[in-house]
C-alpha cells in the first residue's frame, strides 16, 4: 500500500470524530452538512515557505467550519470561521491569505497541509476566488467516506475562563495574573492531574478593541502564558496545545457608540480564555 493511501485511510478513520467532536452545543447543525466536500484543488499556486508560518506548527483546523468556505465568501465570513491568515500578508487590501492546517490520524500522530485563498476584488470587498492545498494527502481523505464506526467520539469539556478574571486589563504575561487567576488555573490543574492522557487545549480571545494584529498576538499571549501555569501546576507540557484566535469568534453585540468604559465592560465576555478537554478517563 502507498504511504498516500496509508495516509488517507488514517486521516479519514479520525476526521468525521474529530470535526463533530469541536461543535459546541449552542450551535446549529443542520442535517446532512456533515456529506459537504472540502473546496479547493491540489497545486496551481505558489505556497510561501512553511517555516515563515507565525503560527509554528498550524492550527488544528475545525473540519466542519472548512466544509463551509467557498467561493463568495467574504474576509470576514472566513475569519469568523478559520481565524486569520497564518503568515504575514496582512488582513485588508491582499489578495491572498495562506494557512497551516494539521489533522489528526491517532492520539499524537498528526499530517500537516498548507492551505490558501485567493480573494477577488468586488467594489470594496474582497471574496473568495479559488482555493488551493498544496498536497493531495488532507483534501482527498478529507472527503473520503468515512469508515463505519461503533460509536461517537465524546465532546470535549470546555472550560471558559474570563481574561479580565485572569489578567490585569490588556495584560498577558505571567506576571499580570491576578491572584484570583491564579487559584482557578491550581484548581483546574488540580482536576485535571488525574485525567490520564486527557489532550488539553488552551485557546485565547480578544475583544475588538485594538486592531487585528494586535489583538492576535495579546490572545496567543494570554493562551501560552495559561499553558505555563498548566505545566508549572504539575500538567504534562506535550498534553497542551495553545494559540489565540485574536477577535475573529466575539460572542458580543455591543453598539461601539457606548462610552469607552461602559464598551470595554460590555465587551467583557469576548475577553476570555478557552480550555478544552478531551480524552478524560
Amino acid at each position: 500500500m502507498s504511504n498516500r493511501k496509508m495516509i488517507r485511510g488514517a486521516l479519514a478513520a479520525a476526521l468525521l470524530p474529530l470535526g463533530m467532536a469541536v461543535l459546541h452545543a449552542s450551535e446549529p447543525v443542520i442535517p446532512g452538512t456533515a456529506a459537504v466536500p472540502v473546496q479547493g484543488v491540489v497545486g496551481g499556486t505558489e505556497f510561501p515557505g512553511i517555516d515563515r508560518a507565525w503560527l509554528r506548527g498550524g492550527d488544528f483546523v475545525n473540519v466542519d467550519n472548512l466544509r463551509q468556505i467557498g467561493r463568495g465568501l467574504s474576509k470576514n465570513q472566513v475569519r469568523s470561521l478559520l481565524g486569520n491568515p497564518h503568515f504575514s500578508e496582512g488582513i485588508a487590501g491582499v489578495s491572498r491569505w495562506d494557512y497551516v492546517f494539521n489533522f489528526r490520524t491517532g492520539v499524537d500522530t498528526h499530517v500537516t497541509c498548507q492551505y490558501q485563498l485567493n480573494f477577488e476584488r468586488e467594489s470594496r470587498r474582497y471574496l473568495v476566488d479559488t482555493i488551493h492545498w498544496d498536497g493531495p494527502a488532507c483534501l482527498e481523505a478529507l472527503n473520503a467516506a468515512p469508515e463505519p464506526v461503533a460509536a461517537a467520539s465524546p465532546e470535549p469539556v470546555v472550560h471558559t475562563l474570563s481574561a479580565d478574571a485572569l489578567f490585569a486589563f490588556d495584560r498577558s504575561a505571567v506576571q499580570d495574573i491576578l491572584p484570583d487567576g491564579r487559584e482557578q488555573i491550581s484548581r483546574l490543574a488540580a482536576s485535571l492531574r488525574d485525567g490520564g492522557e486527557a489532550r488539553i487545549t488552551v485557546v485565547g480571545h480578544a475583544d475588538r478593541l485594538g486592531d487585528a494584529d494586535y489583538n492576535q498576538r495579546l490572545s496567543d499571549a494570554r493562551a501560552r502564558t495559561v499553558r505555563e501555569l498548566l505545566v508549572q501546576e504539575g500538567i504534562p507540557a506535550s498534553h497542551i496545545t495553545a494559540y489565540g484566535r485574536g477577535s475573529t469568534q466575539p460572542m458580543t453585540h455591543c453598539d461601539s457608540g457606548l462610552q469607552r468604559d461602559v464598551l470595554i465592560e460590555c465587551l467583557r465576555p469576548d475577553r476570555r480564555v478557552e480550555i478544552e478537554v478531551t480524552g478524560l478517563r
